[in-house]
């Protein structure tokens, strides 16, 4: 019988890239869920065979109904609706909220076999507390919340992913065209050589994570799983997106005020969390008291390089 996989945020990046993974495929039937029924995104899940549920984060009852039956759910939480609308403190409130409602529900599925968690690093643990990322926090109290349940916590993959190509067009990272000199800026208030970690398009490089996650469950169940597709400086990946583009590209260096000032907080959590890469570079990525697997650990193949990503991506 084909296992049922529930898939919060079928219609954002995360959540197609996981339908792509698995649609098709007769071992695995999907659900997806989404706040709007009606929407052009959930029809065309709905005409590629996904059952399409009505869930808001909010609702923990909705949410248990949509989980009944799952094998496997993956857990997601975007910010996109509510960034214009609230401050960083209200933000990460909401979002733990959704994260617990999440694992809650999880939790309470009795044919649960497998919970993916989309999360990021314990960036306030490595750092010592001298980094609090905003896009960070409510993630790692939704990890201290599952860990807290043993049972849960055992059937949990705690996915970390890494770097989108598309990052490169938002305010605080983005480029910035100079038109005298026919070039393209990048303010950098991290060194040059800060180690970027990238998965680059996420719609082509996550799906192959997505079966291995699921058919090692020894491997990936209570471990942390970090997706990257490759590793490359900052003035490295500037310039693969600069020649992928045909154009020049330059770093202007900027201290982390000048960045808050001309941007404000919201941008700046993505220009501070690329200054705790460059301050604490690899381990910025690490797990401490958690085994890591990698692609390579799980057999990952077909991953496309950057420079792909970045060939039909404007900014």
């Amino acid at each position: 019988m084909p296992k049922l996989v529930t898939v919060v945020g079928a219609t954002g990046k995360q959540g197609r890239a996981v339908i792509k993974a698995l649609i098709g495929d007769p071992n695995y039937t999907l659900r997806g869920l989404t706040r709007n029924l009606e929407s052009p995104a959930a029809q065309e899940l709905r005409n590629q065979g996904v059952e399409v549920v009505e869930a808001d984060l909010d609702d923990l009852a909705a949410l248990k109904a949509a989980f009944a039956g799952s094998y496997a759910v993956y857990g997601v939480t975007g910010l996109d609706g509510i960034l214009a609308n609230h401050d960083l403190a209200t933000i990460e409130r909401i979002e733990e909220a959704w994260g617990k409602n999440i694992a809650q529900a999880a939790a309470e599925t009795a044919s649960l076999q497998h919970f993916i968690w989309s999360t990021l690093p314990h960036a306030s643990e490595i750092s010592g507390g001298r980094y609090r990322l905003t896009n960070h926090i409510a993630k790692n109290k939704v990890d201290d919340y599952i860990r807290d349940n043993a049972e849960l916590a055992a059937k949990t993959t705690f996915f970390v992913i890494a770097q989108y190509h598309s990052n490169y067009s938002y305010s605080a990272v983005s480029m910035h065209l100079i038109p005298s000199a026919n070039a393209y800026v990048h303010f950098a208030s991290h060194p040059n050589d800060t180690p970027i970690f990238w998965i680059g398009d996420v719609t082509r490089n996550l799906p192959p994570f997505i079966k291995p996650i699921l058919e090692q469950p020894d491997k990936t169940r209570g471990n942390v799983v970090f997706a990257y597709s490759e590793v490359q400086t900052s003035e490295e990946s500037l310039q693969i997106w600069a020649k992928a583009k045909g154009i020049r590209a330059f770093h202007v260096p900027a201290s982390a005020e000048l960045v808050h000032e001309l941007w404000g907080n919201y941008a700046d959590v993505l220009a501070e969390m690329w200054r705790y890469w460059g301050d604490y570079r690899e381990k910025s990525w690490s797990a401490p008291g958690s085994t890591i697997v990698t692609g390579d650990d799980l057999g990952v193949t077909g991953l496309v390089n950057l420079a792909e990503s970045f060939k039909d991506y404007e900014i």
